[in-house]
């Protein structure tokens, strides 16, 4: 419903005047520091594994905006890539030893941020150039484990609120370059394992940041 509102709002706000609007367009390439905190809590025992992963990538989009002649600026930033937020492997004892559907042994996962799409508003500060950004992200986590019990996870759509500050520049032609500091708080997402059958599940609850320094080129037109 976040997601629908917030297209909504996108055209209703820009689609009265859009002939008026400059358009810009270009891409970008981000220097991206992703941290990943998990909480496992074990079917039947309810024992709580605690676990960090962080990640450094170099994250590539491609973003669309319109601008009226405040410099008020209405963008949509696409990632064509998926993002590694880690992976690991460890080897478990069935401590759960009145439970027959608990299985020890090796166990592997890895999660990857795909589908990355935010909707944002940048405001100019002053004449020098700089702006502050304001945006809606938008992705899916796609889990890939293969555990002992045989138990998966499902994907799940994430949301986060990023916030940056950069340094706009024009160039003759109508190009343009850009660098911006910005950080994204994703919302909690939650991973539900299947029923056994004693009826439990594993869950895990996983809260993401990240931290990026961008480059970007463009053209308006």
């Amino acid at each position: 419903m976040k997601k629908i509102i917030t297209i909504l709002f996108a055209v209703a706000f820009f689609g009265v005047s859009a002939n008026a609007l400059e358009k810009r367009i270009g891409i970008s390439a981000a220097s991206t520091a992703i941290s990943s905190d998990g909480t496992e809590t074990v079917k039947s025992s309810g024992t709580k594994n605690k676990k960090t992963q962080d990640e450094d990538v170099i994250v590539p989009s491609i973003f669309f905006e319109v601008a009226n002649d405040d410099g008020i600026a209405l963008g949509i930033d696409w990632i064509p890539a998926e993002a590694d937020l880690g992976s690991g492997t460890n080897a478990r004892t069935d401590t759960d030893v009145d439970d027959a559907s608990d299985t020890a042994g090796t166990n592997k996962v890895a999660a990857e941020l795909t589908g990355h799409t935010t909707i944002y508003v940048s405001m100019p500060v002053g004449g020098s150039g700089a702006y502050f950004k304001l945006g809606y992200a938008m992705a899916e986590i796609e889990t890939k484990e293969t555990l002992a019990t045989g138990t998966v996870y499902g994907n799940e759509d994430v949301t986060g609120t990023l916030l940056g500050v950069g340094f706009n520049k024009d160039n003759a032609g109508g190009t343009f370059w850009r660098a911006e500091a910005s950080y994204t708080d994703y919302d909690t997402a939650t991973f539900n394992g299947q029923l056994d059958a004693d009826s439990v599940r594993n869950k895990v609850d996983a809260d993401l940041e990240a931290v990026a320094l961008r480059l970007s080129f463009g053209k308006a037109f």
